[in-house]
């Protein structure tokens, strides 16, 4: 099917602004390790190539620097634990680790053990799988308003004023700027277009093979690795990528309160029998922004009952299995699309073979006509030039 709408981007990036339940922070850094700038301290990231533990998906974060209970000191050493289990072999990082130059030279030696490894990994865990947990108060109208009116520049008062008032271009640059500065722990791509108080999203989702296939446990006083069941992975992926949806539409709520609805289609990519990549959606969701506001996400542990409380086309088993379904369209689209099948139906009705009808449909829709006899006209003009 490929990009059904206009505005396409890919999350991630080397600067990031960090979404929790405690506020904002800054990170700064690349692929490796980092440092985490943020209201409850300074904290090294390490990745689990750097731990020793590559191929899991843990990662490590130790805290540097906390904040001074003294005003007049920013920053004061925050304590360093060294305990080890002797039972294991501990992993140590310290600042000349990969020649990495974001780190401070006075970066201390942090010392990981198997119960660390075990919190990091259910930390990360969760975050992945119940990101919707994470996306906050959906901000009403009058919100957005007296944040507004705390706003120092002018120029800023002016761009919200803009995006409460529903400018397209002042909302979809709001868009475009939120996804630049997400971090999410796969690449996903979004493609985005706003049609009055309505915005269509295309979720490229994660694959099932981004899910980790194993997880830890601790078994006399050691790491051990164990192998997910099928179900447990599929389990895992369809609540992945329902909280995905659910987190990402929240947050484009929080962009503007002229949104009124978030049509969110969630896709993946398959072979078909043919051996071509196609899209498969998921899920299609018309989210309301009057239900989100009224819903504390942070306490929604089973999303699915949440999602089929929206107009929805889902159909996801008991095994959890998503059964391939037809998405949402835009209301301009769909039109045309419906004008399109029309002027096809009528070339068969002519007697024009469907094989050489389906050959001019790209061509028919990339076209920006009125009418179904406009669609018509153009398709035996097609029919006529290939025929030649």
């Amino acid at each position: 099917m490929g990009i059904r709408f206009s505005k396409s981007i890919k999350l991630g990036n080397y600067l990031r602004l960090n979404l929790s339940k405690s506020g904002v922070s800054a990170t700064v850094g690349k692929k490796g390790a980092s440092i985490n700038i943020g209201k409850r301290g300074t904290f090294l990231n390490l990745s689990p190539s750097l731990v020793g533990v590559d191929g899991t998906g843990i990662s490590y974060r130790k805290k540097l620097f906390g904040f001074s209970k003294d005003k007049k000191t920013t920053y004061a050493p925050a304590e360093v634990s060294q305990t080890t289990q002797t039972a294991a072999a501990p992993v140590t990082a310290s600042s000349n680790t990969n020649n990495n130059t974001n780190l401070p030279s006075s970066t201390p030696e942090v010392t990981i053990t198997p119960a660390d490894i075990l919190e990091e990994y259910s930390k990360n865990h969760e975050a992945k799988v119940n990101i919707h947990k994470y996306a906050g108060k959906i901000m009403s109208r009058d919100e957005f308003e007296a944040f507004m009116t705390e706003l120092d520049s002018e120029a800023s008062k002016e761009l919200y004023q803009l995006s409460i008032d529903g400018d397209e271009d002042t909302i979809e640059n709001f868009i475009g700027a939120f996804m630049n500065h997400l971090e999410l722990a796969y690449d996903v791509r979004v493609n985005y277009e706003l049609e009055d108080s309505t915005l269509y999203v295309d979720l490229d989702l994660p694959e099932i093979e981004n899910i980790n296939t194993e997880y830890p446990t601790i078994s006399k006083g050691k790491i051990v690795y164990k192998k997910k069941t099928n179900p447990q992975l599929k389990e895992e992926y369809a609540k992945t990528v329902m909280s995905l949806g659910v987190f990402l539409g929240a947050s484009f709520f929080n962009v503007s309160p002229y949104i009124s609805t978030v049509v969110m289609s969630g896709f993946n990519s398959v072979r078909n029998k043919d051996g071509d990549l196609i899209d498969q959606y998921l899920y299609s969701v018309k989210f309301t922004r009057d239900i989100f506001e009224e819903t504390d996400l942070s306490e929604i542990d089973d999303l699915y009952p949440f999602i089929l409380r929206f107009e929805n086309r889902i159909n996801l088993s008991s095994a959890n299995n998503f059964k391939a379904i037809k998405p949402y369209e835009m209301e301009s689209v769909a039109a045309v699309n419906l004008m399109i099948e029309d002027a096809a139906l009528a070339l068969k009705e002519l007697g024009y073979k469907t094989a050489d009808i389906n050959r001019i449909l790209p061509d028919l829709m990339s076209k920006q006509l009125d009418s179904v006899s406009d669609y018509l006209r153009e398709g035996l003009r097609l029919l006529d030039a290939t025929a030649e």
